[in-house]
């Protein structure tokens, strides 16, 4: 009983002691991460991220890396690791946080409707994030008025920068759609004063690229 004991024990430590250092690495790649980002080297900070999640990564982790990769356009990896994101520990903003990241991504990259859909309906009713994924699923749709009044609730709702960059990119696409040229830029402009997140700025300035050298459509 005695040797069982200690047997239990030695595992137990050797237990804790590798979930130390494996929280010491991604401490340590986090950190530098975060240092890469400042100075706008973002490749090499999602490789430091990358190293992050092989360690001992918590729901923030899963949700940058998740972004960083999205931001450079690799959406299957994006959507990978928003789903292993489900896994780890959150609280109900940070939840909400994936659901709606989620989403975004299942219905602007993957055009599954369906499943953007049924994950917005896990968000409040009045809550700004619900209201910008009803704007983006009636714009998919082809329903660019009902869209954009749903875009101006989800600005109205915003709780922070970036849930009115949000509103206002999406505004943005549906004023292209309805031709209003004014509207357009204007929400743009919006966008791009109030985008924080990795993804949002780049689908930002990837939109913007598109549209600036070419002649506004009148039809």
């Amino acid at each position: 009983m005695r040797l069982l004991c200690i047997l239990i024990l030695s595992l137990w430590l050797s237990a804790c002691a590798t979930t130390a250092q494996r929280s010491a690495i991604s401490a340590q790649h986090r950190q530098a991460a975060q240092k890469l980002l400042a100075s706008h080297a973002t490749i090499d900070a999602i490789e430091q991220m990358r190293l992050v999640m092989t360690g001992n990564p918590n729901i923030e982790d899963a949700l940058l890396y998740a972004d960083l990769l999205e931001s450079r356009n690799d959406y299957k990896g994006a959507l990978k690791f928003y789903k292993k994101a489900y896994k780890y520990s959150a609280d109900e903003a940070q939840k909400q946080t994936l659901i709606y990241r989620l989403a975004l991504l299942e219905a602007t990259d993957f055009d599954n409707l369906k499943a953007a859909k049924k994950l917005a309906e896990l968000l409040p009713p009045l809550d700004s994030r619900y209201l910008d994924l009803q704007s983006l699923l009636l714009f998919k749709q082809g329903e660019f008025k009902q869209a954009l009044e749903k875009s101006q609730r989800a600005l109205s709702n915003a709780q922070n920068s970036e849930e009115k960059g949000w509103a206002y990119f999406h505004m943005s696409q549906i004023y292209y759609e309805l031709r209003i040229e004014r509207d357009t830029f204007r929400s743009l402009f919006e966008a791009t004063n109030n985008g924080r997140g990795h993804s949002l700025v780049a689908r930002i300035t990837e939109y913007w690229e598109s549209k600036r050298h070419e002649p506004f459509p009148k039809d």
